[in-house]
């Protein structure tokens, strides 16, 4: 383990002395939840998927929270599946496909789906190799498909390192994982897909994952007596920010 700080606070990654901090939270569900998350901004819309989806509606399953953005999102994500043919085919799966193109693989909302564009050009390299600490310990897992053929910062690529924390019951560390990277910029990763894409799906699960990042901190934070960074702006505006189109930050793809 690396040493800790003679200040009293922990290097990224370098975990917490002593046991887990006893928990009311159902790690092992939020876990599953981003897991799920995992996938779905990893893997290109596939039959399988969806009929996973279909078979374990959202609204339902580990990413059901009581919030209203929530609830809409996972009623919305369910209700393109259902609407689905009942053999998915090619071209049934066409329109999705090519909205994941657009967001992950080719740049057409100018939403990057990595964490490096979306911080200044100065903060770059401090962000990559706290990345590297974080992912101490943890590359076996990380490395697997679909996750082997992504970048560090991918969100895909964070939000794993956030579920295998909590599956060690490193909570402190999953709160301080989120302040120091996902809650940087998936608000406004998020936040720019849901209002520029064009399948109702991808808003959904766009919306889903900001729900669920912000409702993860909230608990976290209240177990581990860490709350949120005092220029955090977890305000309202924030947590809803999509819903009124508004970006107080860009990425280096949309200049």
């Amino acid at each position: 383990m690396p040493p800790h700080r003679q200040d009293g606070h922990h290097e990224d990654g370098a975990g917490i002395a002593g046991a887990p901090v006893p928990s009311t939270l159902d790690l092992a569900a939020s876990s599953q939840g981003l897991r799920f998350l995992v996938r779905l901004h990893a893997e290109e819309p596939t039959a399988a998927l969806l009929e996973t989806v279909r078979r374990d509606p959202v609204g339902r399953g580990p990413l059901a929270l009581d919030r209203d953005d929530s609830q809409q999102a996972a009623a919305l994500v369910d209700e393109v599946v259902s609407d689905l043919p009942d053999r998915i085919t090619r071209r049934s799966l066409a329109p999705l496909v090519a909205d994941f193109a657009d967001i992950y693989l080719n740049g057409g909302l100018r939403a990057c789906p990595t964490e490096g564009p979306w911080l200044e050009e100065r903060l770059r390299g401090d962000a990559a190799a706290s990345l590297l600490r974080w992912r101490t310990g943890l590359e076996a897992e990380l490395r697997l498909p679909p996750l082997d053929r992504l970048a560090d910062d991918h969100v895909a690529a964070e939000l794993a390192v956030l579920a295998a924390l909590l599956d060690r019951g490193r909570t402190l560390d999953a709160v301080r994982f989120l302040d120091r990277h996902p809650l940087r910029w998936m608000p406004d990763f998020c936040s720019r897909v849901a209002t520029r894409c064009r399948e109702p799906f991808f808003a959904g699960i766009a919306i889903l994952t900001n729900a669920h990042l912000d409702d993860l901190r909230d608990r976290l934070g209240d177990l581990c007596g860490l709350p949120r960074p005092a220029d955090d702006d977890s305000d309202v505006r924030r947590r809803r920010r999509w819903t009124e189109g508004r970006f107080p930050r860009a990425c280096t793809c949309d200049p």
